[in-house]
């Protein structure tokens, strides 16, 4: 049973001993004539020989019909649904690289490009097979499935692409407008109640605060209070007294709020004002016990408050990102993920980590993260299939372009159909 949703690599070994398998009809037809017919063939003399000698030849012609008929079959087989009797038994399958199935020609030239390399005797199609192991894109391809643009998967590991949508899997039978985690969607293991999750953000410029956070109550300890506008702000010589807090709803300090990061607030990818270089607006928020809590609204106004970072948290922690692919990397700045990361003109950023998804789930610039004491700023970047965090214990929220979220130590990180933990180094 396949372990995971994500396409799996098929290991280079394996698909060595899939071909071998594929190769024992032919060896074993070819075996069983001469064996039958080459000691008559040798002990005979005269015309008895000669007898010997045709039935030999004619075994053999047998045997190299039979022999071309499983070839056949095994072209069509591959070509229409990607199995040989060594893939089913190791669990492999063949594909296009769209992941369909792969066809006639391509299946033709694979394997004509095999049997051109045992021209150099067992070692050339040794070679061949294994030469996945010098790709350079996470071992994705041989030298056979560069030239005839296939791809080997493992189905035990992974999901089998022929059966569950392509590459885009389960995301190509979802409802337009759905990405990734949100509710009906079909990689949504559990449908998240509407009621649940983070209300909609008010456009910039309506002046609409977000006015309740899910799992916390009004009168709770952590309830937000409203956010004055901050595109029109109400002229300091008009502007009504604001109502005196009550305590049933008490509104902790910002020194003491708990959803404060111990780093202080969130980084803003690409400028100043929370604005990336983009040009989106970067609002931003922290996960609290697996639900999202907007940040201080006075963070935005520069002249009414400074927040000075403690001494203690001025150079960030370095912390581990374990991708679910088993790469590692240790992040103390800022960095960038996606298929091929680029930073915008005019940023800078410390690390760029370039992540092979062979779904293409994964966009070219996917997240933006910086880090901090207290886990990993995470900004999608106008991804196409978004991003999400899951904090242990709690649920997966989907990420807005542009708003930052902290993504505390051992929570998960989503982009597209792939993940990365956040744990200490």
């Amino acid at each position: 049973m396949q372990k995971t949703l994500n396409l799996v690599n098929a290991p280079a070994g394996r698909r060595l001993a899939a071909w071998l398998v594929d190769q024992v009809v032919p060896v074993v037809l070819l075996a069983v004539v001469s064996a039958a017919t080459l000691p008559a063939v040798l002990s005979a003399t005269g015309s008895a020989r000669q007898d010997a000698t045709a039935t030999a030849t004619l075994g053999l012609l047998a045997a190299t019909v039979v022999s071309l008929a499983y070839a056949v079959w095994l072209w069509g087989w591959q070509a229409s649904a990607g199995k040989t009797p060594g893939h089913l038994l190791l669990g492999l399958r063949v594909t296009s690289e769209e992941g369909t199935p792969a066809g006639w020609g391509p299946i033709l030239l694979r394997s004509v490009v095999i049997a051109a390399s045992g021209l150099a005797p067992v070692v050339g199609p040794v070679l061949m097979l294994l030469s996945n192991l010098w790709d350079t894109n996470h071992q994705r391809q041989g030298w056979h499935d560069k030239v005839a643009r296939t791809l080997v998967l493992d189905v035990h590991a992974g999901r089998d692409p022929l059966t569950t949508g392509g590459l885009r899997g389960p995301s190509s039978f979802a409802p337009e407008g759905l990405r990734p985690g949100d509710p009906g969607h079909p990689e949504t293991g559990l449908a998240v109640p509407p009621a649940s999750r983070w209300p909609a953000f008010s456009p910039a410029g309506t002046g609409v605060p977000i006015s309740a956070v899910p799992g916390v109550t009004g009168t709770g300890a952590h309830a937000p209070a409203p956010a004055a506008s901050a595109v029109s702000p109400v002229p300091a010589a008009s502007a009504a007294p604001a109502p005196a807090a009550s305590a049933a709803s008490p509104v902790p300090a910002a020194a003491s709020r708990p959803d404060a990061p111990a780093g202080g607030s969130a980084p803003a990818p690409g400028g100043a004002h929370g604005r990336s270089s983009s040009g989106y607006r970067e609002d931003r928020v922290v996960l609290v016990g697996g639900a999202a809590a907007p940040a201080d609204p006075d963070e935005d106004l520069g002249a009414t408050r400074v927040r000075e970072r403690p001494a203690a948290a001025s150079a960030p922690t370095a912390l581990r990102l374990c991708f679910d692919d088993g790469q590692s990397h240790e992040l103390s700045g800022s960095a960038l993920v996606g298929r091929n990361p680029a930073a915008a003109a005019g940023e800078r950023v410390d690390l760029l980590i370039p992540f092979a998804d062979m779904g293409r789930s994964v966009s070219k610039t996917h997240l933006h993260l910086a880090a901090d004491p207290a886990g990993v700023w995470v900004t999608d970047r106008d991804s196409t299939n978004g991003s999400g965090i899951t904090p242990r214990g709690g649920e997966r929220r989907r990420l807005d372009p542009g708003r930052p979220v902290l993504a505390p130590v051992d929570s998960t990180v989503h982009f597209g159909d792939r993940s990365f933990t956040v744990s200490a180094p």
